[in-house]
């Protein structure tokens, strides 16, 4: 389902040319369809869903987010113009919004604690995967059929996969008694003295945030690409695609993989592992949008590219899940989701398709890399968090 989450919601990014194209978008129309659009909803819903699943149940609020999502995205492949676009995202926003708080908790229920990095790893390995779909959708189904009936089929697979979900077995919350079951504002007021208490999860929670803002330039990457380094639509979007698939899963995985092993092997601190493997990357992130089209130095940026977009989830999420007592999991995951997309995916995404706006208006080359470059310089910052990140007190005591 995750894989499937992410082919839907990147679909509009990966058929960018087409769609603005055929509906007489601007940039910035674009990116508020992209970006602020889609993720202010997805954010409030994260959070609600995190909140109803530690109430009801997860597999139900799951259940019926996926459905809602898949639903909303074959209704895109219906759209006439930016408004009515514009009008389907949100749905598909807030269906979405249910997945990554409830699967996350489902999983690490059943996850012993020393492979947790792992299997977050391998839990957000659909990202690379449903991202670089949407893109090799777009190359090879794209062609053939049109971008509104690649809509439509992701959506039929939605609907299949919400089937299959809704037959999950989990553990319901007892309702027949209350202390067992605190109040939304006693969840979130735990959350609050949970952050304020504790560095490692504060610091975690904001660096998993700000790498987020690399993410933010993943909608535009297509556009950029073609107008910026002079790739054709069609081998963009292979390429990148590709790319993400491969390189995508190795960097999610991988790193869960990698910091497991270093933590139980050797008592590296996963924040420790992960933050050396970020700083490697960084100057190629600078490369990778400075360098000449289809250079050798901007196609190993690439690659660094879609390795740092994907190597944060396993050890950031392992770290704060950790952290947390059993009753505020479901909220914490929905309350980082929440601030991730409203000020990175969403809020982010909308002042770099302004400022390219702006930039093209004035005539100035290369209007996409500049804004897309300083997101990924705010990204950078997740380092810092990184490296003031505390050791666990487990940890410590080893």
């Amino acid at each position: 389902m995750h894989v499937i989450n992410h082919v839907d919601r990147h679909l509009v990014a990966s058929f960018a040319p087409q769609i603005m194209a055929d509906l007489a978008l601007s940039r910035s129309e674009f990116a508020l369809i992209a970006g602020l659009g889609f993720s202010i909803v997805y954010a409030a819903n994260a959070l609600g869903a995190g909140l109803l699943a530690d109430r009801i149940g997860r597999v139900r609020v799951l259940t019926a987010g996926a459905g809602t999502w898949s639903l909303f995205t074959a209704a895109c492949g219906l759209a006439t113009g930016f408004w009515s676009l514009l009008a389907m995202r949100p749905f598909v926003a807030a269906g979405e919004a249910t997945l990554v708080p409830t699967a996350t908790n489902i999983l690490l229920s059943r996850t012993p604690e020393r492979v947790r990095a792992t299997a977050m790893g391998l839990f957000f390995m659909g990202i690379p995967l449903g991202v670089g779909g949407s893109y090799l959708v777009a190359a090879t189904l794209g062609p053939a059929i049109g971008w509104r009936y690649c809509f439509f089929l992701m959506g039929a697979i939605g609907i299949i996969g919400t089937l299959a979900v809704s037959r999950v077995r989990d553990e319901r919350p007892d309702r027949t008694t209350t202390t067992d079951h605190p109040s939304s504002t006693d969840r979130l007021t735990g959350w609050w003295a949970a952050m304020c208490a504790n560095a490692r999860l504060r610091n975690a929670s904001i660096a998993i945030i700000l790498f987020h803002a690399h993410m933010a330039t993943g909608a535009f990457t297509q556009l950029w690409l073609v107008a910026d380094k002079g790739f054709a639509s069609d081998r963009a979007a292979s390429l990148y695609g590709t790319f993400f698939i491969l390189l995508g899963v190795a960097g999610s995985a991988g790193s869960g993989l990698i910091t497991d092993w270093l933590h139980q092997r050797w008592r590296i601190d996963r924040a420790r592992a992960l933050t050396m493997l970020m700083l490697a990357l960084a100057p190629l992130l600078i490369a990778y949008r400075l360098g000449s089209g289809g250079s050798p130095l901007m196609i190993a940026g690439m690659a660094a590219s879609v390795i740092y977009f994907t190597a944060a989830y396993g050890p950031c999420f392992s770290i704060i899940e950790k952290e947390l007592p059993a009753e505020l999991k479901a909220t914490a995951t929905g309350i980082n989701m929440l601030l991730i997309n409203i000020l990175m995916i969403g809020g982010l995404a909308l002042l770099i398709g302004l400022a390219s706006d702006a930039l093209a208006a004035r005539g100035i080359a290369h209007s996409w890399t500049w804004p897309l470059l300083g997101g990924d310089i705010i990204s950078m910052l997740g380092v810092a968090a990184l490296l003031s990140c505390p050791r666990s007190a487990t940890d410590c005591s080893r």
